[in-house]
């Protein structure tokens, strides 16, 4: 007799459990696709990192393989310092650099490039030239430098090598 007084007096009480539940599984699975889509996001942003890093790799190979008195590798900048500055970098045209052409879909505009999955980057180079103290040895510090835009915002990519006169590839 007990029970079904218990019983009696819980109308409703599953009809508010169950939505309740409902609620926070609804919240569980919107906090989920949230992650999800971020994580979509980040990993796209991972790509497009990945693909500057290529192109960026490749244009320094092809910096190294050059001439030490080239006319691509002439000074831009007089001090490192100025090396970050937008408007002392040379612009990347296909007609200067023909070996970059397989690396990158076209270029619409100079100093841009556009990769083979449709991501437009800006692409430009720096060039410092200093002689060793020490050993009176010439070389060229080379710093190229990519921006793009991604889903996560603008992004930036900086590369530096240098470049030894008496070093041939």
């Amino acid at each position: 007799m007990n029970t079904y007084v218990m019983m009696k007096s819980q109308k409703g009480s599953t009809l508010i459990e169950a939505m309740i539940a409902i609620v926070i599984l609804t919240i569980g699975i919107m906090a989920a696709m949230g992650m999800q889509i971020r994580a979509m996001g980040a990993s796209s942003a991972a790509l497009n990192r990945t693909d500057a890093n290529n192109v960026a790799a490749s244009l320094l190979e092809i910096f190294k393989a050059l001439p030490f008195d080239d006319a691509i590798l002439a000074q831009t900048v007089a001090s490192p310092n100025a090396l970050v500055d937008d408007a002392t970098t040379a612009k990347y045209t296909a007609a200067a650099l023909p070996r970059m052409v397989p690396f990158v879909a076209s270029v619409p505009v100079a100093g841009t490039i556009v990769d083979r999955s449709g991501i437009t980057y800006n692409l430009s180079w720096a060039v410092q030239d200093r002689v060793l103290s020490a050993t009176n040895t010439p070389n060229k510090i080379i710093r190229v430098f990519m921006t793009w835009n991604s889903v996560i915002g603008q992004q930036r990519l900086e590369m530096t090598t240098i470049k030894y006169k008496n070093i041939q590839l």
